[in-house]
């Protein structure tokens, strides 16, 4: 006779003995030691298909390893992407208020993050700070639902995103969110620094808009600077920094930004896109300006590419984005673009 397992199932008031047939022993002896662990549940609610799911793939809602006892300061989150198999998982995801992290499941080899903040957007004294570690030969897309709003700033209070990615050997980083609102009196700085491994590959998309336009609020926002750090092997590769102040020098005159309400600034880094990378310059340099269309320009650096592009609307610059970027499907199998336009 097979000896019966007393489990010990506490209850809100009392405590009882239930007697479990063995064949939820391993279930049972699996859920104590998880409960001993170090593991810990994320805000993010994943979602599970289990026809592309292998069965060795850890649920992303899981915090796996010493960082799960690191407290988080309000509105910082830390996600660690760990290649298991063929594919790429989130094994380490933690997010604190305002900041929400939202990882669902999608075919092909990446992980697919969306960074979203609660209120659906960011308001003074928000600073939200994420810490990004892509493990070797993984591949992620850090996206977002919607544009970034940024909403009006009181008492010359800003707020501001922080990124710190390490991007591991053979790993992929994918930076493709949605074009950033300044409201009226907006406040906002971005600083995002990438750590790359000697053959990793970057793909940086930075993009906004002059505000509501449909408002009238064109180039009205307070103050906005970014700035972009891309490190491979303690050697600085690029430092790009951006700092508009509308009431300092007035962006919507002709000699500015004139018709132009749409900005982005893209970055390629990586042996892996050296043909994509001279395709995008060929066609910056041959294509001839139209008058309704985007204005682009391109700066070539050691193993990698800056293109800006400025356009009159945040449509027509995506449609350019979508053009010059479709090279993202082989190694996404699809772009960051194609489940929202």
């Amino acid at each position: 006779m097979r000896p019966r397992l007393l489990y010990h199932e506490p209850r809100s008031d009392h405590c009882r003995w239930r007697d479990v047939g063995p064949d939820r022993r391993t279930h049972l002896q699996l859920s104590q030691r998880l409960a001993t662990s170090d593991v810990t549940r994320s805000s993010t609610t994943p979602i599970r298909t289990s026809d592309t799911e292998p069965a060795d793939a850890p649920p992303a809602d899981q915090v796996v390893g010493p960082l799960s006892a690191v407290p988080l300061r309000p509105g910082q989150g830390r996600l660690r992407v760990t290649r298991i198999g063929q594919r790429s998982h989130v094994t380490s995801n933690r997010a604190t208020n305002p900041l929400k992290l939202w990882v669902p499941r999608r075919p092909g080899p990446a992980s697919w993050i969306y960074a979203t903040t609660f209120g659906g957007g960011l308001v003074a004294g928000d600073n939200v700070q994420l810490d990004l570690d892509l493990e070797n030969d993984t591949t992620a897309v850090l996206t977002t639902q919607a544009s970034t709003k940024v909403f009006r700033s009181l008492k010359d209070r800003g707020c501001g995103q922080q990124l710190q990615a390490h991007v591991g050997p053979g790993a992929t980083l994918v930076i493709a969110p949605d074009p950033l609102v300044c409201f009226r009196g907006a406040i906002y700085q971005q600083h995002n620094r990438v750590h790359l491994a000697d053959d990793a590959t970057l793909v940086h998309i930075d993009w906004l808009t002059s505000g509501r336009m449909a408002r009238g609020e064109c180039w009205h926002f307070g103050r906005l600077r970014t700035r972009l750090e891309v490190i491979r092997s303690d050697r600085m590769l690029l430092l790009d920094s951006l700092d508009l102040v509308p009431r300092q020098s007035k962006l919507d005159n002709p000699l500015r930004m004139g018709h132009h309400h749409c900005l982005a600034t893209v970055v390629l880094f990586g042996e892996t896109l050296a043909k994509a990378i001279e395709s995008i310059r060929e066609s910056v340099t041959s294509d001839q300006p139209r008058e309704d269309s985007c204005l682009e320009a391109v700066s070539p650096r050691e193993e990698g590419l800056v293109w800006r592009l400025v356009g009159p609307n945040s449509e027509t610059v995506g449609r350019r984005l979508k053009q010059r970027l479709a090279f993202l499907t082989d190694h996404l199998q699809e772009t960051p673009w194609e489940r929202k336009w």
